[in-house]
């Protein structure tokens, strides 16, 4: 048996207990997990401050603005780019804005108006 042979066959052996142990370890936590077994871990989520929320994404809508000669002066050289920036905060600006009249709006009906998303972001924010 040649010596090429022989490195050939020792490298895939050991390529196969690699990927055999990596396989073993990835089923053992799995298995192990809480949530993997399907029990409860008891944690519940602390309930968002919609009225805080709220304040904080309107103050964020504004906050967008913030830097924004910087960042023309940085990276907007030519004015194609300079719109570009000022649509893209002006967006920014309005989802926020959106945002906290959904969350007003869920505080005020007891409503559930917001996302997932909605949620995340403003548990996110009110933190």
């Amino acid at each position: 048996m040649g010596v090429r042979k022989r490195i050939f066959i020792l490298s895939s052996a050991i390529g196969a207990g690699i990927v055999t142990i990596a396989i073993g370890l990835i089923l053992w936590s799995t298995a192990l997990s809480p949530a993997s077994q399907a029990k409860d871990v008891g944690i519940e989520p602390a309930p968002i401050q919609l009225e805080q929320a709220a304040n904080q994404a309107e103050d964020l809508s504004k906050d967008v603005y913030n830097g924004l000669d910087t960042t023309k002066k940085i990276i907007g050289k030519t004015e194609p780019r300079n719109q570009a920036i000022e649509r893209g905060r002006d967006a920014a600006s309005q989802k926020m804005k959106e945002l906290s009249d959904r969350a007003r709006q869920a505080e005020e009906t007891g409503e559930d108006v917001l996302s997932a998303t909605d949620k995340r972001v403003l548990k996110h924010i009110s933190e």
